[in-house]
């Protein structure tokens, strides 16, 4: 049941709305490419009419947390299509693990020479690339991660302002959490990081996935709970962009793991689709059995709504590749 403040902020959320392209008036707009030829580029042009930044995935750091993996190719055509607000995502994802790797974040963040030497590289890379900032997206960290964490946000911001000048911009993607303890858990200090970092990107998504129940992407209550958690423990609601999907999860028989397009779940939901006021999403139920979730560029109106309320930097969509910018 919704209560109390999750309550308040979706009836503000509602009087918004009726405002229309009001709700993202003053709020600033990221959204994430993944190198993919003429067609990503394509997407970034399609974008920068509407986004503040490009946020271009990006570089991955070495098994053995020393390095960098090879630079992905095209990164230089996407810097160009988005213009002066671009920043290169570093990530411990792991193509061998297929997903975010603690064992690659604990070699990195572990190792004071590490931390140094992939600063340098990914500042490098950006300049290389002619971008103008770097985003760190460390995932699935631990607790014992959350000091090198910080120490290597502070490496980065020193090797960027040195590379690409005291203008260059440094943001951090941080998991969702609703409490203290879960933002220590996954390997975040936040009062520490308020330092080195200009700014927050919260990953409010994937609230459920295929490794969960069914559920929604990333509900209106969920979210204001993170944001809520998140300024507790030091962030400024002001420095803080709000995650938000472009893609949906299906459950059930044959779904598979992988994420669907709103475009995708609209026509496999047809007349099922429901959408909800509460969670700010669509859900359908299959008459083969399957459950669907998902966000579109409804979703996106209402957290833009949202964010503003909250008295938020901006929002953060994830990604281009499942849905154009919504303008």
């Amino acid at each position: 049941m919704l209560r109390g403040a999750g309550l308040v902020a979706v009836l503000a959320v509602a009087g918004l709305l009726l405002s229309g392209c009001q709700a993202e008036r003053g709020l600033r707009i990221e959204a994430y490419v993944e190198p993919g030829g003429a067609a990503a580029v394509q997407r970034v042009r399609d974008a920068v009419p509407v986004a503040t930044t490009i946020g271009i995935d990006g570089v991955t750091v070495t098994a053995d947390g020393s390095g960098l993996d090879d630079v992905p190719d095209g990164l230089a055509g996407l810097a160009r299509a988005a213009g002066s607000g671009s920043e290169l995502l570093v990530s411990n994802y792991s193509a061998a693990l297929g997903d975010f790797s603690p064992e690659i974040g604990t070699a990195l963040l572990a190792s004071p020479a590490h931390r140094d030497r992939v600063a340098r590289l990914v500042a490098a890379a950006a300049d290389r690339a002619g971008m103008h900032g770097v985003q760190i997206d460390l995932e699935s960290l631990r607790p014992r991660d959350r000091a090198g964490l910080v120490a290597f946000a502070a490496a980065v911001r020193s090797a960027v302002h040195d590379r690409l000048g005291d203008d260059a911009g440094v943001s951090m993607a941080v998991m969702a959490s609703t409490s203290a303890a879960g933002f220590r858990d996954t390997g975040y200090d936040l009062a520490a990081l308020a330092g080195p970092v200009d700014r927050f990107v919260l990953m409010t998504y994937d609230q459920h996935g295929p490794w969960s129940g069914p559920g929604a992407i990333g509900a209106l209550p969920w979210t204001s709970r993170v944001v809520r958690a998140a300024v507790a423990q030091g962030l400024r609601a002001d420095r803080i962009d709000l995650g938000i999907a472009s893609y949906g999860y299906a459950w059930g028989p044959g779904a598979g793991d992988a994420p669907v397009a709103p475009a995708a779940a609209r026509r496999l939901a047809a007349g099922a689709a429901r959408w909800s006021d509460r969670d700010g999403e669509w859900s359908a139920t299959l008459d083969d059995g399957r459950e669907l979730h998902w966000s579109d560029a409804r979703s996106y109106r209402v957290r833009t709504a949202l964010a503003q309320e909250l008295g938020l930097h901006g929002v953060a969509m994830w990604s281009l590749g499942s849905m154009p910018l919504p303008h």
